[in-house]
């Protein structure tokens, strides 16, 4: 059953669930008495939405519960980020690849689907639960205000267009935010084209681009992200700077097809000396661990140019 959540709405069911997990209180309000996202000053930029609108299932709520649970008894305190991310992200192996879970028939929501993921909510869904449980906030409703944040503009949902649709946007609206660093920037040795208009040329790709408001929202949104100035990392290089991306980095795949950015995105990880992917990936439906190192894994992929690599801004010395 889908449940819509509202912060002080909810039915009496998932009322009912909500008491069990948190304890007394409305809706999906946060514990009273707790510390939470929207009052730690850490989380500046995340101002938090009082009524934010969710959609999820209590299947996911349990997952999440489940996942926290587990980390608190798996991971020493003090655990280095890259190390917390990588541990949760394999909590979620084999979870199943599904695209377009974002889209539903409602208005723009906050949907959190933990039981299957495309490549960029899988990044977002570790990316908030580290935030969360690096600092000890580990609420279900942190992790939804947290992901609001860093899935929109502004971390406020107003509309199909307030979601950050091209990954390049979404990796320098968070690095404004504070919570990234675009390390391709230094490391990278071409300079990125970030001029994007695919959404806005292909609406009938995109079922709520049917409403002409939206598609001018889009064409304003992609006239930002044109005017970006990034460096990337072509494939040919990435094997000899292996050693500059850390584990828990996230790489994205920057593609040459008319109007895109990126086309694929994930965890940097190295396993016996060299650099793989973890990633949600069409290759098996599935999150996995490229079988061979990235740079063998990119070469027979024609419409990938190279990477875009960004850090947990935190983790910087």
């Amino acid at each position: 059953m889908k449940v819509f959540i509202q912060r002080k709405t909810a039915t009496l069911t998932f009322t009912f669930l909500l008491l069990l997990i948190f304890g007394a209180c409305q809706g999906s309000q946060p514990p009273q008495g707790e510390k939470h996202l929207t009052e730690d000053a850490y989380l500046r930029w995340c101002p938090g939405n009082e009524n934010l609108p969710i959609f999820t299932t209590e299947r996911d709520i349990f997952i999440f519960e489940e996942t926290v649970t587990d980390i608190t008894y798996d991971v020493e305190p003090g655990i280095a980020t890259p190390d917390l991310l990588i541990t949760i992200a394999r909590k979620f192996l084999n979870t199943p690849y599904v695209a377009h879970t974002l889209e539903t028939e409602e208005s723009e929501q906050l949907v959190i689907n933990l039981r299957e993921m495309d490549c960029t909510t899988f990044v977002e869904y570790m990316l908030s639960m580290t935030l969360i449980i690096q600092y000890g906030d580990s609420t279900f409703w942190d992790f939804a205000q947290t992901l609001a944040c860093i899935r929109y503009r502004d971390g406020i949902i107003d509309q199909y267009p307030s979601r950050l649709h091209y990954f390049s946007e979404w990796l320098q609206s968070n690095t404004d935010k504070g919570i990234l660093t675009l390390i391709s920037n230094e490391l990278g040795t071409a300079p990125f084209d970030s001029h994007v208009h695919f959404m806005s040329s292909n609406p009938q790709l995109y079922r709520q681009l049917a409403e002409p408001e939206f598609v001018s929202k889009i064409k304003e949104a992609e006239k930002g992200v044109s005017t970006y100035q990034l460096n990337y990392i072509p494939k040919d290089r990435i094997e000899s700077l292996e050693s500059s991306i850390m584990d828990g980095d996230i790489i994205a795949f920057t593609t040459n097809i008319d109007g895109l950015d990126v086309s694929h995105t994930g965890f940097a990880l190295h396993q016996n000396g060299r650099l793989h992917l973890l990633h949600a990936s069409t290759r098996t439906n599935t999150v996995e661990i490229t079988p061979v190192p990235l740079s063998k894994y990119l070469q027979p992929m024609r419409r990938v140019t190279g990477i875009l690599v960004a850090r947990m801004a935190h983790q910087q010395n």
